[in-house]
């Protein structure tokens, strides 16, 4: 049984039209999907009937603020500037690199259209840092990514064995 590796997963952030790798700098890229539920009992069962309604997808991320990494300048922007609406807009992709698509260098990817929240410029034994979430948009859109021209297309097809 092998366990995934962190770094099977690549995620990048849209900067000005240029998706930009989030690697150097960021410490932690927790995604969560946080499923919205119902439950209803109805009077002749004794336990409820539950169901999915929904997701609440946000990821965290943790960073220091390396100046010449694009992706970070471009979060810390928005959190030292106060921005709000689509201002704070962007899209988001985790790309997937061991499920390889059918042209050399293309991925699987999901991506997400994503307002940034900045929560806190945290001070790390003087080094400053950057902490706050992506917060999901839409719904994720699966894809292909190729990692030579950093572009996005829709719909994806696994490379046969």
């Amino acid at each position: 049984m092998g366990i995934r590796k962190r770094k099977v997963q690549a995620n990048y952030l849209k900067v000005n039209d240029a998706f930009e790798l989030l690697g150097a700098g960021f410490t932690e890229l927790n995604e969560s999907p946080s499923a919205q539920t119902t439950s209803k009992r109805y009077i002749n069962q004794s336990s409820a009937s539950q169901s999915i309604t929904g997701y609440e997808w946000t990821t965290s991320f943790n960073a220091d603020q390396i100046v010449s990494e694009k992706a970070i300048e471009y979060i810390r922007n928005i959190g030292e500037m106060q921005l709000t609406g689509p201002d704070t807009e962007t899209e988001y992709l985790i790309v997937d690199l061991d499920k390889e698509g059918t042209t050399q260098g293309s991925y699987r990817a999901r991506k997400f259209i994503i307002a940034i929240a900045v929560d806190s410029f945290s001070d790390n034994d003087g080094e400053l840092g950057i902490e706050g979430s992506f917060l999901g948009i839409s719904d994720p859109v699966e894809g292909t990514f190729d990692t030579s021209t950093k572009t996005f297309t829709k719909d994806f097809t696994a490379k046969s064995e």
